[in-house]
């Protein structure tokens, strides 16, 4: 595949596409944008982990670099700043936000917390892992509520039926993860408002900045304001972090202190400085969206074309229906060099691709109708 040109890149929305040039660096080694790559088995496209494909922005890099001259001190440096920034962007006080090594600290320091008070965790099936895993590793029991049968969102009046007064937290993943759907912002603040009453009410919202569905709303205020009620984000995917670990907790004073005494990391002060850098760079937060955009655009093309069931996504993946089991799925897609996401159970005829660059994602196209379209 040969390499792409600057006109190449100029293409379409050309603001966007130039942003692209100045921030982007050759971060993804696995892409048919870059000279020589060709995907095998054993090197594969990496399109199973929700990562950002362009890596960190310019700007944040330079930052990281920089932050350098300072890492041997401690203190701290850059963090008052970065929770300052970080809370007017949300719309609410400092002393409302946790800094974290990714937002996987909290979920797993939360479900630590629910075991030491002796309750049960309740949780969508399927969701993200992270805070249901750590909860079954330390022996808490884990109320399962299935996600509706007609459009596979989070079913908020099922977790009303299924509550017990032993559940001492509930898990909402928004959008969720693997099925990219969103909760309507009405009725899961009604939710929040009415079950922090009970319990607490934990909402992760990893995908906050590719959302542009009107339904969609943060709960990040509400959190600042209410008892019980903590939302996480983080720096992991539309920034690049995913290995440099930034993430952050949004909850009343009270809660995020019972978290900070049993977190047992720290972020280092080149993620703070790279991570101020980043969430100042709009322009680069707007051009990695535009591109997902672009990629899942691609997906759509090939699923629609072929009648095949998939979800409109509010994140940087989709969820497709394969008809036949994810193993078969995925080493049918690998022998072509492209990764896809892990099983989710019950769904294991269906499968979660993450949205790389539009050219690899045309590639997943020829792939998919190559291997799936008799």
């Amino acid at each position: 595949m040969r390499e792409l040109t600057r006109r190449d890149w100029l293409k379409g929305t050309s603001s966007l596409a130039a942003a692209g040039l100045a921030y982007a660096t050759s971060a993804q080694a696995q892409s048919v944008t870059l000279k020589g790559y060709t995907p095998t088995k054993e090197n594969p496209i990496r399109m199973s982990a929700n990562e950002n494909p362009y890596g960190v922005a310019r700007a944040a890099h330079k930052a990281m670099a920089g932050a350098y001259d300072v890492s041997h001190l401690y203190g701290g440096s850059g963090r008052r700043e970065l929770l300052k920034l970080y809370a007017d962007m949300n719309g609410v006080t400092p002393e409302n936000i946790l800094l974290a090594s990714g937002s996987k600290e909290v979920l797993k320091v939360m479900a630590l917390i629910t075991e030491l008070n002796g309750g049960k965790v309740m949780a969508a099936n399927p969701t993200y892992h992270d805070l249901v895993r750590y909860s079954e590793w330390v022996g808490t029991d884990i109320i399962w509520v299935d996600v509706k049968k007609d459009d596979m969102s989070i079913d908020l009046d099922a977790m009303r039926a299924a509550y017990t007064d032993d559940v001492k937290i509930i898990y909402l993943c928004n959008p969720n993860n693997p099925i990219p759907t969103i909760i309507e912002k009405k009725a899961l603040q009604e939710f929040v408002m009415e079950m922090s009453q009970k319990c607490i009410v934990f909402v992760d919202e990893a995908y906050h900045e590719y959302v542009t569905d009107s339904n969609y709303g943060s709960m990040a205020q509400v959190a600042a304001t209410t008892d019980n009620v903590i939302v996480s984000r983080t720096a992991s995917k539309i920034h690049g972090f995913a290995g440099v670990r930034v993430g952050f907790a949004i909850a009343k004073p009270e809660l995020l202190r019972k978290i900070n005494r049993r977190v047992t990391g720290t972020v280092a002060t080149p993620s703070v400085h790279g991570a101020l850098a980043s969430y100042k760079d709009k322009e680069f937060m707007d051009f990695v969206i535009q591109k997902n955009k672009e990629g899942l655009e691609e997906v759509y093309k090939v699923f629609e074309k072929h009648k095949v069931r998939h979800f409109k996504s509010n994140a940087n993946f989709t969820f497709f229906e394969t008809g036949i089991d994810f193993a078969e799925v995925r080493d049918r897609f690998l022998k072509h060099g492209i990764n896809v996401g892990r099983p989710f159970p019950p769904f294991l005829d269906w499968a979660r691709v993450s949205i790389q660059k539009p050219e690899d994602m045309k590639y997943f196209a020829e792939v998919y109708e190559k291997e799936f379209v008799s």
